[in-house]
Order: C-alpha cells, then sequence, then structure tokens
C-alpha cells in the first residue's frame, strides 16, 4: 500500500499530548506510522496517551516535561534523538492557563506574563529546538502550532490569551519565511472550543450542544479528531509545499458568530 501522507517512520513530538487534542493527535500519527513521543507536564496522561498509540501500531512512549521550560525541552529533544535519531514533526498543542473574565485593564502584568509564558514563550522555544534539529539533519521537516480563533478577532475578556494566540500566528508566518530556503515548513492550526471532562465552557454537555445548533453552521461542537485531522494534514507530504498557512477548525462559526456568543463561562 502507497503511503501517500509520507508519515511512515517519521519521528513526531507532540507537546501538550496528554490532553484530548493531544491524544487524538498522537494517535492518528500513529496510525499514519509514525513514531511518537507524547510530551505533557503529567506524567500519567502522556503514558496514556503514549499507549493509545501504541495499541494504534507506533513505536511511542510519554514523557513527563514542563514545554515553558528550556531544561525540560532539551531533555525530551535529546529523547527523540537517542531513541529515533531526530526529529520530522513537531506539534505544539500546549495553551490556556488564562484567568476568565479578564480584560485589557483588569489583567494584572504577571496574568499577562502567564499566559505569554503558557501560549507563546513555550511554542516559540519548542520550535525553535525542532527547527535546529531538523536543519542539523537537513530533513524537509513541518512544525505544526496551536492558535485559537481569539487570536484571530477581538477577544474580549480573555484578552492575554488572544494576544498570546495572535503572536502564535505571527510567529509561525515568520517561520515559515526564514524555515523555507531549508525545506522546513510551518502551519498553524486554529481550533474552535473543544470539550473536555470537567470543563464546563457554554455549560452542561447538553447546552454546549445547543449552542452550536444555534451558532456553528455545521451545527455541532468541534471535537478533538477535527483539530488532529487538520494537524496530520500539515504534518503529511500531502502539504509539501504550503507553509504559513492555516486550518480553521471550527465548522464555520468564525465566519458568521463572535467567538463568545451565548456561552456559559464557569
Amino acid at each position: 500500500m502507497t503511503d501517500i501522507l509520507g508519515l511512515r517512520d517519521k519521528v513526531a513530538v507532540v507537546t501538550g499530548g496528554g490532553g484530548n487534542i493531544g491524544t487524538a493527535t498522537s494517535r492518528m500519527l500513529a496510525q499514519c506510522g509514525a513514531r511518537v513521543l507524547v510530551v505533557d507536564i503529567d506524567q500519567d496522561r502522556a503514558q496514556r496517551a503514549a499507549r493509545a498509540a501504541q495499541e494504534a501500531g507506533s513505536d511511542a512512549f510519554g514523557m513527563a516535561a514542563d514545554s515553558r521550560d528550556p531544561g525540560d525541552i532539551a531533555a525530551f529533544v535529546s529523547a527523540a534523538e537517542q531513541r529515533w535519531g531526530g526529529i520530522d514533526v513537531g506539534v505544539n498543542i500546549v495553551g490556556g492557563g488564562v484567568r476568565m473574565p479578564s480584560t485589557v485593564l483588569d489583567t494584572p502584568d504577571e496574568d499577562w506574563a502567564a499566559a505569554l509564558d503558557m501560549n507563546l514563550y513555550s511554542t516559540i522555544r519548542c520550535c525553535r529546538a525542532y527547527a535546529k534539529v531538523m536543519l542539523k539533519n537537513k530533513v524537509a521537516g513541518s512544525i505544526v502550532n496551536i492558535a485559537s480563533p481569539a487570536g484571530l478577532r477581538a477577544a474580549p475578556n480573555m484578552a492575554a490569551y488572544g494576544v498570546a494566540k495572535a503572536a502564535v500566528i505571527n510567529l509561525t508566518h515568520t517561520l515559515a519565511v526564514e524555515l523555507g530556503p531549508s525545506n522546513i515548513r510551518a502551519n498553524v492550526v486554529v481550533p474552535a472550543w473543544v470539550p473536555a471532562p470537567g470543563v464546563n465552557w457554554g455549560g452542561t454537555e447538553e447546552q454546549q450542544a445547543e449552542l452550536a445548533r444555534r451558532n456553528v453552521p455545521m451545527g455541532r461542537v468541534t471535537r478533538a479528531e477535527d483539530v488532529a485531522g487538520a494537524v496530520i494534514a500539515f504534518a503529511s507530504q500531502l502539504t509539501s509545499f504550503s507553509t504559513g498557512q492555516m486550518i480553521v477548525c471550527d465548522g464555520g462559526r468564525l465566519l458568521t458568530n463572535p467567538i463568545n456568543t451565548g456561552a456559559v463561562p464557569g
């Protein structure tokens, strides 16, 4: 069978890999034949996602690390190199961690710093680490970052998060230009909020479904697998001549509605 995606035996690192999007992405990469290092700040979550990737047929392992910490980044990049010889795909899913509601005027400096560290600086540091390995090994690499609709339009009551995610999009564009001559691509996936256990943005599961029926042209909430599929598209050779590009996974909501219409924060 032809490896149309070109991911067989490629090495992928997924930060934030123990969450819902991260687990779906790691599993899907494994299904495509990639070898996967799942990185998460929570060791148990990293191991569970790695087992899911292994069950999909991949050589995978999980590792606890904080992608805000340059030392931790160096450690998991080194682990991928030692086990598999390099990195072909780097996926940065780490994000969030911002108190809401929080307007521009109400957000204290320490919250701005925390939002930037979690959502922007972690991505910068990981991109830099992946790219250095790719350049050293002269591989046609792919870096995929995760942003948010909050980075594409005004983000009332989530100011620091929106600013950080807008910066991730600009970072991705700049990386695309700077790394393009070395055949390393950088692209960004912009998912709408994906429901997760214990997180009730939009209310109960039934309320979330009703909110989606009213406000999303495709009539449902975003699923982790929707986002993972977009990541796979950018990781694969199917998009080998696409860089600095963006896929929005929101069922069309960004085209018609504010990002927080009718949501019930909690």
